[in-house]
């Protein structure tokens, strides 16, 4: 009876852990998603970002930042 006790006490400890980690991790995925596309800058779609910086993705997949007056939003 006292194994039975303490496994499902282990358990219920595991998925309290599991749920709050996944939220957590759902914000930053939302926080990475809030960019909005605001032009272009020698044939690279430009963004702005959460907090107001203008880049561009390169070759390598890296954010490239350029000066603010060139993005439109």
């Amino acid at each position: 009876m006292m194994i039975r006790l303490r496994n499902l006490l282990v358990i219920v400890v595991l998925l309290l852990f599991s749920t709050s980690c996944d939220s957590k991790e759902d914000n930053l995925i939302e926080d990475n998603l809030e960019e909005w596309v605001c032009g272009e800058h020698n044939g690279h779609v430009l963004y702005t970002g959460p907090r107001g910086g203008c880049y561009y993705y390169n070759s390598n997949e890296n954010k490239t930042y350029v000066d603010r007056s060139e993005c439109d939003c």
